[in-house]
């Protein structure tokens, strides 16, 4: 080849490596951002492999499932009564790709390494962001505005939360008071709220329009007419907008984080409590998300590890008492923290997620082969008569990733996902024990860790759509793609 070719190769080479490294650094926080980066590394990526056709690219446990995932989800957008609404679905189902992107462009086990602490200070920074905003506020939280004065007139009610005003973020009564004073009077007074219930960001804000002259400066809070305090975040959620995909990318980076401190010979060293640090760190934020299926998701994926990592039969047989006693304290932090048990009939979010999931099995039985389609219940749910959307003025998934799948794309297409997740984990699994064979600490690390929170996803799964949310199944499938790429790493290694 050419020297021109050569370097184009390697700079094409370099684009797609920094493009992975923005990947990592951006996808704890941006989902906008992860998009922009992926689509960067792929495009690099395709034009590098048009360049040398091919040469370079190495075969994996995990080529024939996705494609045949793939296939099965194409064939049922195809098929679909609603298309266009299938193949936008297409788009979440092709993120699988991921997982190609990163092992084929991850030559090294350094290079995965540095691309996991990218990621793991990249986690990091989110979670100092929730603590801040815990410390510091979001807002205004209003607790009892009095009948009849302006802010009654104009719409604030009970726990309702002010986010913005006049366009900035106030978090103390004072700084209001003295907004107020500063503030013309001839001029409105423009609120951003949250309504009460709401998650703390700026996609739910309402605008609230207090006129000129309804209001007036304060000289205290007795004052003001209503009763206010800092609000802070009633669940933590990062710098996404919901809770619950902030509390499963938690999980995953926690349980890898505890598989690279089983790795470490010494764990109380130096580079052993720094790991430790970052675990509690992670789980500390995940406590706050007030997620159980996240929570549970992290001790599960902790508990596959230590099975794996120590074989001593008194440890495993500990082991299921120490889950149990997980599943009793999540339950009691449900009841303390949001008024709900593990499992209680009477939360609307159980009964919905019921009531989903008995018209999820009806449309199976009625659409075995190919599924209703992707997104076909979104976009015409009203041709489904489903019972939770009757009942709740909610229009949401399945709420559980297997159901999901069977109802838009058929029962093959579930048995291929099945087959393709069964073979992953095997593959997992194969892969701590050769690392460990191999006595490779670091790769050992990352099999662990990957292993563990995969087995945590997978539960969740089964309660949860995470394969819907695309911010979880980005990290998802950036970590199979790092394990194929540790898989490689240890190929190429003499064996012990």
């Amino acid at each position: 080849m050419p020297t021109e070719g050569h370097r184009l190769v390697r700079t094409l080479g370099a684009i797609t490596t920094g493009f992975l490294f923005l990947f990592a650094l951006v996808q704890p926080s941006s989902i906008a951002a992860t998009h922009i980066a992926y689509t960067g590394a792929a495009l690099a990526w395709l034009a590098r492999l048009a360049v040398v056709r091919r040469r370079g690219l190495h075969s994996g446990p995990l080529d024939l499932p996705i494609l045949i995932y793939l296939v099965l989800s194409a064939v049922s957008a195809m098929l679909s009564p609603l298309p266009v609404s299938s193949w936008e679905g297409m788009r979440k189902v092709a993120l699988v790709c991921v997982v190609l992107v990163v092992s084929q462009n991850v030559i090294s086990i350094a290079r995965a390494k540095q691309l996991i602490h990218v990621l793991l200070v990249s986690g990091l920074a989110t979670v100092a962001w929730s603590l801040w905003l815990y410390a510091g506020g979001v807002g205004l939280h209003v607790i009892q505005p009095a009948p009849g004065p302006a802010w009654d007139r104009a719409g604030l009610r009970k726990d309702d939360v002010i986010l913005r005003v006049d366009g900035r973020r106030l978090t103390a009564p004072q700084q209001f008071l003295a907004h107020l004073r500063a503030k013309p009077s001839a001029e409105p007074l423009q609120l951003g709220v949250v309504r009460a219930g709401g998650i703390e960001v700026r996609r739910n804000v309402v605008p609230v329009v207090v006129p000129p002259g309804e209001w007036s400066p304060a000289a205290s809070l007795d004052q003001l007419g209503m009763s206010i305090e800092t609000a802070r975040p009633a669940r933590a959620f990062g710098f996404y907008s919901h809770y619950v995909t902030y509390s499963m990318v938690l999980a995953l980076l926690a349980s890898l984080v505890f598989g690279l401190w089983l790795s470490v010979p010494r764990r109380f060293s130096a580079n052993g409590l720094i790991l430790a640090a970052a675990f509690l760190l992670f789980t500390l934020a995940l406590g706050m998300t007030l997620t159980r299926a996240a929570w549970l998701a992290l001790a599960l994926g902790c508990a596959v590890q230590v099975w794996f990592r120590f074989r001593h039969w008194v440890v495993r047989l500990l082991l299921p008492a120490a889950l149990i006693l997980v599943v009793l304290g999540t339950s009691a932090a449900m009841y303390r923290w949001r008024g709900t048990g593990l499992v209680d009939l009477s939360d609307p979010g159980t009964d919905y997620r019921i009531l989903m999931w008995t018209d999820g099995l009806r449309l199976i039985g009625e659409h075995p082969w190919f599924g209703v389609g992707m997104n076909s219940v979104r976009d015409a749910w009203w041709r489904f008569d489903l019972a939770a959307y009757r009942k709740y003025p909610l229009r949401s998934h399945f709420h559980s990733t297997p159901i999901q799948i069977a109802v838009e794309l058929g029962i093959p297409a579930l048995l291929s996902w099945i087959a393709f997740m069964a073979t992953y984990w095997m593959m997992l699994v194969r892969l701590v024990a050769r690392a460990r064979e191999q006595r490779d600490s670091q790769a050992y690390g990352l099999a662990l860790g990957i292993l563990g929170g995969t087995s945590g996803f997978l539960a969740s799964s089964l309660v949860h759509y995470d394969f819907g949310d695309s911010v979880v199944v980005f990290l998802f499938w950036f970590l199979a793609g790092i394990a194929l790429a540790v898989r490689q790493h240890l190929a190429r290694q003499p064996a012990s």
